[in-house]
């Protein structure tokens, strides 16, 4: 059981009761920041300025830096670190992989 627990994202259950991770874990600031990829703009009517831009039919070059500011703005706990990647096959593809870890005072 967590001592500050918070609902697990994906949200899931296990019987009987929710998945929830510990508050500044790892595991819940990785789920805050999935929460902001996987938002498009606009999507929350409650705050519509939360997420990304729909990225559905932009071009194949993904703005890291863009993405990077967003997330941070949103969740800056998170030190955003990202591996972009093209597929040497095809260049259309792009690849980015998010890395996850707490921030700690310097």
């Amino acid at each position: 059981m967590s001592d500050v627990p918070h609902f697990a994202l994906p949200f899931r259950f296990s019987t009987p009761n929710v998945g929830t991770v510990e508050q500044d874990s790892v595991d819940e600031i990785a789920g805050c920041v999935l929460a902001v990829m996987l938002y498009p703009l606009g999507y929350r009517v409650e705050l519509p300025s939360f997420g990304i831009p729909d990225p559905t039919f932009s071009t194949p070059d993904v703005d890291v830096d863009a993405l990077r500011d967003v997330i941070e703005l949103w969740e800056p706990r998170a030190s955003i670190l990202f591996d972009q990647e093209r597929d040497l096959v095809d260049d259309l593809l792009v690849r980015v992989s998010t890395y996850v870890r707490v921030r700690t005072e310097e």
